[in-house]
């Protein structure tokens, strides 16, 4: 009698002290993924030269994702923000692009779990893409500008491994563009007279799939270890879109090195980590 009231007193402390960890807030982390690689560039800007162009770049890649609610593991939101520094040359190698390009995407994206390990993503997000090609070769039009703004289909899956001493996370996810606008200028008329014209909101398109197709692809893996994971990715992004005049190309294939790790954001005063915590996965 006397050790099953002393059981029972045991199991009602532990009942105690569960109930307090259920009532604990929880608070949805921030999962950051930095990461640079390079780049193999191929691209066709028929406003700076009628031939094909081809060389090495330099990638870097910031992406934030976290759930919108704490409470919530079926809706996450992902803001990422990218840049591609590169130098093509034509198949003579007597004149080279420079381009400097970057992307703003934020999205919203939803988690189905058909099984423990695996999760399927659905979702869109609205992006924003500015670059600037450059052709010193080009004396009448030496720069080109690439600007567009599209709402994305995207899609992915994701799956963790357990080992013995860690869990891999392996992510593929896939990106197309489906309505947008973009800026598209027409071969052997400048800037300058775009703008003398008046006619610089011609060069100004509503974009969809008859005349913008293309895609990002991307596999990546992650390898925690004691204090940072490990992240290690591929990429690969073909795009085609046109105007009024002939049609723009651009095709990169990356392989990209960094790390990922949560973050607790608070407001007001710097506060402890949190006891309860969710991350996206």
């Amino acid at each position: 009698m006397l050790l099953q009231a002393q059981v029972d007193t045991v199991q009602a402390q532990v009942d105690t002290v569960q109930a307090q960890v259920d009532t604990l807030p929880v608070f949805a982390l921030t999962t950051a993924t930095h990461r640079a690689g390079i780049s193999w560039v191929e691209l066709n800007d028929p406003y700076l030269s009628s031939l094909p162009y081809s060389g090495m770049g330099l990638r870097v890649e910031l992406q934030e994702q976290r759930y919108l609610r704490a409470g919530d593991d079926r809706f996450s939101m992902v803001n990422r923000l990218t840049g591609l520094a590169a130098i093509t040359t034509n198949p003579a190698s007597t004149a080279q692009i420079e381009t400097i390009a970057g992307a703003y995407a934020f999205g919203i994206r939803y988690h189905y779990r058909p099984l423990d390990q695996l999760v399927i993503l659905a979702g869109g997000a609205v992006e924003g893409d500015f670059g600037v090609r450059a052709n010193s070769r080009n004396v009448n039009n030496p720069v080109n500008m690439d600007i567009a703004a599209n709402l994305n289909a995207t899609v992915g899956a994701r799956y963790l491994m357990p080992l013995r001493r860690r869990t891999l996370q392996f992510d593929a996810q896939a990106e197309i563009p489906l309505v947008g606008v973009m800026f598209v200028p027409y071969p052997g008329l400048s800037y300058y007279e775009l703008y003398l014209s008046k006619q610089l909101s011609e060069a100004i398109f509503v974009s969809s799939l008859h005349n913008r197709q293309g895609g990002k692809l991307a596999f990546s893996v992650d390898v925690p270890f004691r204090r940072s994971t490990l992240h290690v990715g591929w990429r690969y992004h073909q795009l085609h879109y046109q105007g009024n005049g002939p049609v723009f190309t651009l095709a990169e294939h990356s392989v990209l090195l960094g790390i990922s790790y949560d973050l607790f954001r608070s407001a007001g005063r710097s506060s402890r980590f949190p006891a309860t915590y969710v991350r996206v996965r």
